[in-house]
């Protein structure tokens, strides 16, 4: 009788083709332990960039039984997770696997897979026996068939023993070794599989003062008494505090988004932090409603998102923000590359940054205000990098959303476009309210200014105070006839006192600002002797590093951290040569000694050069064609410098990744 076989060469193929990247192979196994009514999932990685690194995964989950090893985890496409009602045994958690194949994750990673589980009694039915077992994928694509497979395999059963249940996991032969740059993004995905606290629990007070829809946004679809799910990272994979915390109390804005099914509406609230409130007293919180697309379907999800609309940020946070910005899916949870990560512009925000022209799409909103337009609000937008936020979808509040094969992203569909259209309705009208808070502390200030002009017309007033001065001279000298006329000229003189005792207030205060220029001109002098000194510092510690690492007796470990020394010491060294350059271009004592009729395209270089980071990290190619003769008018050097700098900046702005600038220059006769 005919009958399919099966090549062992399917194992590759398939850990290749549903498994995009290392770290979502990773995150496979982790939603296996969550799947298993897991509470803490430990992950532990060691020597990860040399031949001997392994990775650990280990769980509290309920374990596996012998026969439940060889039914489920061994038999590919396995029905165990798409029959009944697709819930855990426990906590009635919602199986986030849904093909039986996440397993081959194990083989993404590694050549040798060891796996040692111990089943729990209340679970599972007596005789309770724990499993040791082993798979060695080298030996099994040895052969040809998988009927012939078993020799790679190793399952011992042993007796079931006081041991606490869960399932260990450790992975060896690892199919790569990551250097530096690899490790890193490893590690930074690896960390994403979850988000912060800072979106899933409730706000404290010194980030938001006041709750906005909700206390927390929905996660996951369990039952009441789950406790809840940890990964801790270990090892290689604990990069240490993250400095979530800290972000966010460096935003201005808070978006949450709430789309549940039973109220057929979306609801919108966009507020500010606590510490905008208190320095901005015209900014309060907005609430809107809107209608769901498709209230039947969805999707349902809950979504918590932080605005950052300035760029106060140094030292390690900077850098730390520029890795952890953009707007992130998760499902039951669970983060789904690529949506939200440097370069995918899911929700078009790099797009509509770039043209700031693009009116938005507020139609059929609800609300108390704000529901026309607000003059120049489009120039307002912002890129991907400044929101860090969490859009939490579950399994069955999104049916329609399939998953790619990959586990990278999902299937376009309308549900997936409905989506998109949602969330971005909510960061557009957190743009319209920063655009209202301006105009309104726009018209604040104006108004101000003009009952301050009203209460201070100084000239007017001070010339009528002369002259009652000078009635009240020949009054006081002569006998007193008109008591009332006295003393409605000494009541204008009090005035004119009051008005002058103003004016030198100002006076004194513009004194003052014109010290502390000067202090600040002498203390700019000490800072850019100061950048040199560290300048130099900088290249004598990156010639120390580089000299330390071609020491052949060093650990991998010792390397491996000499490495991201030289790497951070390097990128320090040329930021410095830049910004002195700068600085003494701009502040050094030739450039404000004598207006001169200074090169066009000499300027435009060293523009250029500060702003290179910029360029190359955008991929951005610059043709010039100024002639090397043309002059500006007479001029000071800082001054052609500062336009410069900032005609290009916006040009650079302007023209988005992989963009294009082109640089002339001529004479206006």
């Amino acid at each position: 009788m005919a009958k399919f076989t099966v090549d062992t060469h399917l194992f590759s193929e398939l850990g290749a083709l549903l498994v995009g990247r290392d770290s979502t192979a990773l995150n496979e196994l982790v939603k296996n332990a969550y799947d298993a009514d897991a509470s803490l999932v430990v992950v532990h990685g060691d020597k990860l960039d040399t031949d001997e690194g392994f990775i650990l995964v280990a769980d509290d989950g309920i374990g596996m039984t012998p026969e439940v090893f060889e039914t489920g985890f061994l038999r590919i496409a396995s029905r165990s997770k798409t029959t009944g009602d697709r819930r855990s045994e426990v906590f009635k958690r919602r199986y986030t696997g849904h093909k039986g194949i996440g397993r081959l994750a194990a083989h993404k990673l590694a050549s040798y897979v060891s796996i040692t589980s111990t089943p729990n009694p209340n679970v599972f039915d007596p005789p309770h026996k724990s499993l040791r077992a082993s798979i060695d994928w080298d030996e099994i694509e040895k052969f040809e068939s998988m009927d012939e497979t078993g020799r790679g395999i190793r399952l011992q059963t042993v007796l079931h023993n006081a041991e606490e249940p869960g399932t260990f996991i450790e992975l060896k032969k690892l199919r790569q070794r990551w250097n530096a740059p690899m490790l890193s993004r490893f590690v930074g995905e690896v960390h994403s599989f979850e988000a912060p606290d800072f979106l899933v629990k409730s706000l404290p007070v010194n980030v938001s003062s006041r709750q906005l829809l909700f206390d927390v946004p929905q996660i996951r679809d369990s039952a009441a008494a789950d406790p809840g799910f940890e990964v801790r990272l270990s090892g290689d994979f604990d990069v240490g505090d993250e400095l979530w915390q800290e972000l966010a109390e460096k935003c201005q804005w808070v978006i949450e988004i709430d789309a549940q099914k039973d109220s057929g509406r979306v609801k919108y609230a966009v507020g500010p932090t606590s510490s905008e409130s208190a320095q901005n007293p015209a900014a309060h919180a907005e609430r809107w409603t809107h209608p769901h697309p498709d209230p039947e379907h969805g999707p349902f999800f809950s979504a918590r998102i932080f605005v950052r609309s300035t760029r106060r940020l140094s030292g390690p946070l900077r850098n730390f923000a520029r890795g952890a910005g953009g707007i992130r899916l998760f499902m039951e949870g669970f983060r789904v590359l690529p949506y939200g990560e440097g370069g995918d512009d899911w929700l078009r925000l790099d797009a509509d940054y770039t043209r700031r022209r693009e009116p938005f799409d507020l139609g059929g909103l609800k609300g108390e205000s704000l529901l026309r337009p607000v003059e120049d609000e489009t120039l307002l937008r912002l890129a991907n990098s400044s929101y860090y936020g969490a859009v939490f979808l579950t399994d069955a509040g999104s049916p329609q959303l399939k998953m790619l094969v990959n586990r990278e992203g999902f299937v376009p569909g309308e549900s997936f476009l409905n989506l998109v259209r949602l969330v971005r309705r909510g960061v557009d009208l957190s743009v319209r309210l920063r655009a209202a808070v301006r105009e309104r502390t726009r018209a604040s200030e104006s108004k101000g200014l003009t009952d301050a002009a009203k209460a201070v017309d100084s000239r007017e007033m001070l010339e009528e105070a002369k002259s009652a001065v000078s009635r009240v001279r020949i009054q006081v000298k002569e006998p007193i006839a008109d008591i009332a006329a006295l003393d409605q000229d000494l009541n204008r003189v009090s005035e004119a006192v009051n008005v002058a005792q103003r004016v030198i207030l100002d006076a004194q205060s513009e004194l003052d600002i014109f010290r502390v220029s000067a202090s600040v001109g002498t203390q700019l002098a000490a800072f850019i002797h100061e950048i040199n000194s560290l300048l130099g510092q900088a290249r004598t510690i990156d010639s120390a590093a580089q000299k330390l690492s071609n020491e052949r007796e060093l650990s991998q470990s010792v390397r491996r951290t000499l490495g991201s020394l030289r790497a951070a010491t390097s990128s320090l060294v040329e930021q410095l040569e830049r910004q002195v350059s700068f600085l003494t271009d701009v502040m050094g004592t030739n450039a404000r000694r004598r207006r001169r009729r200074l090169p066009v395209l000499e300027q435009v270089e060293i523009a250029l050069r500060l702003l290179s980071s910029r360029i190359e990290r955008r991929n951005q190619s610059i043709r010039t064609s100024i002639a090397p003769e043309l002059r500006t008018p007479p001029m000071f050097a800082s001054e052609v410098l500062s336009i410069m700098v900032n005609l290009l900046s916006n040009a650079v702005k302007a023209a988005g990744d992989d963009g294009r600038i082109e640089i002339s220059a001529a004479n206006d006769r």
